[in-house]
């Protein structure tokens, strides 16, 4: 039986220091420093599959206090982390097909993760939903934020699915009374998923701030109807 054999060549990953990068890719990865910390390198590469030819920037990020202490969500950091870059690059986008994050901690091995432009570009067209989310819950507007959301669908932590005002606001309350008020909801990343019940989602991993206390929160949104399936 004949095997077909599909033969990737990796031509070159060519140093930073060896090519040039404009001052827009600067810029960008000095956005992803300013938000991690540590430190920051990066190489630009191609590769060529199936006849056709890929660029890609790679950002490696070592020494980081927020990503040694997330391990939990290190894949949505990682999706953060090529965003930012990503968002940050404006008219350059489309010179790269890929935007590659390896993670070095102080404790566990490297973990390297790889982005399309394209999937990148679903979460660019997705964040004008999250703000919305994240202003229903900033201006405790839970009846906006039902009404706008998936409610057959919404569910929270414990399984409670088609959620209520009610229910949503004695959730937040309850935090309030313990932590004070929400004074910043921090986008810190996204991964995708796929489940039988679901179907295609999306979850968007973020950090309330509250005056005594910061929090994870994450939404998951359908990847079709980009309409908000669940809060936890």
């Amino acid at each position: 039986m004949k095997q077909i054999l599909q033969i990737v060549i990796l031509l070159i990953i060519f140093s930073c220091n060896k090519i040039e990068v404009s001052k827009t890719e600067v810029e960008a990865v000095d956005k992803v420093l300013q938000f991690y910390g540590g430190q920051v390198n990066h190489s630009i590469g191609f590769k060529i599959a199936n006849g056709k030819k890929a660029n890609y920037f790679e950002l490696q990020v070592s020494k980081s206090y927020l990503l040694n202490n997330d391990i939990k969500y290190l894949t949505e950091q990682a999706g953060n982390i090529a965003y930012i870059f990503y968002t940050n690059l404006k008219d350059e986008k489309s010179n790269y097909n890929e935007i590659r994050v390896k993670i070095d901690l102080d404790n566990g091995p490297s973990q390297e993760y790889n982005f399309s432009t394209t999937e990148l570009k679903e979460i660019e067209e997705l964040y004008p939903e999250i703000e919305k989310t994240n202003n229903f819950i900033r201006d405790a507007d839970y009846k906006s934020l039902i009404r706008d959301a998936d409610y057959k669908s919404l569910a929270t932590q414990n399984g409670e699915i088609g959620v209520t005002e009610n229910s949503l606001k004695n959730v937040f309350d309850q935090r309030k009374s313990e932590f004070g008020n929400i004074k910043q909801i921090q986008n810190q990343g996204f991964s995708f998923h796929k489940s039988e019940y679901r179907g295609d989602f999306i979850n968007v991993k973020e950090v309330i701030l509250f005056d005594k206390n910061a929090e994870d929160m994450i939404l998951s949104y359908d990847r079709k109807t980009k309409k908000l399936i669940a809060i936890h």
